[in-house]
């Protein structure tokens, strides 16, 4: 005869373990379909378990997909490092083709839907883990308001995977994750060579706007 501790720790597992079911169900459905074509019937299905139970252990279906988005963010910050561009993009494509589908943090931002604040918490999600580090990559190189600029191709990254995963552009999905990341790479050089300073002949400062150099 079990005593009550045992029962206890048993209910915990239980409950943990249909946590992360709901969690990671609703992650591939958010993934593939966005959130407003998934219901809470929907992810219980996937899960194996009672749909009504996201209440109980999320509070809601926004406060579920938050969550969801926070997971694939702690998945991105273990990924390569967003800065060395190519190898991330190659990485974020290598999970999109996997699993068919953009994932949560994509499909949030592309959301138009009736969860505001859950496109808001992805923006955030993204600025902290993709954009910031390339900025300062952006900035270390010498271009010309970086911030924008890594706002622009984190923008095309997105705008890639979305449409990758789509089936629509046949050359894009023909392409592998790593040409890609090599082409994202060569923008990023590309907008920081075109605003640092072209040294002039001599040596003594920058040619082609008439400063830099005396005489």
């Amino acid at each position: 005869m079990g005593s009550p501790a045992g029962h206890a720790r048993g209910r915990k597992r239980d409950a943990d373990a249909t946590r992360a079911a709901l969690l990671e169900a609703a992650r591939e459905l958010f993934g593939r379909h966005g959130y407003d074509a998934v219901t809470l019937r929907d992810i219980g299905e996937r899960a194996g378990a009672d749909g009504s139970l996201v209440a109980r252990y999320f509070g809601s279906k926004a406060a579920l997909y938050r969550s969801a988005v926070a997971e694939e963010s702690r998945e991105v910050a273990a990924s390569p490092e967003p800065a060395e561009l190519a190898a991330f993009t190659a990485y974020a494509l290598g999970r999109a083709d996997q699993r068919g589908a953009p994932g949560p943090l994509v499909q949030a931002l592309l959301s138009q839907g009736n969860a505001p604040e859950v496109r808001a918490a992805a923006a955030d999600e993204m600025r902290a883990r993709l954009v910031a580090p390339l900025a300062a990559r952006l900035a270390a190189e010498g271009a010309d308001d970086p911030g924008a600029r890594a706002e622009v191709l984190v923008s095309c990254l997105v705008g890639v995977i979305a449409m990758r995963s789509s089936g629509l552009f046949d050359d894009l999905a023909a392409l592998s994750p790593e040409t890609v990341g090599a082409m994202l790479e060569s923008a990023a050089r590309t907008q920081a060579s075109a605003t640092s300073p072209v040294p002039a002949p001599d040596g003594t400062g920058t040619s082609g706007d008439g400063q830099g150099a005396s005489g």
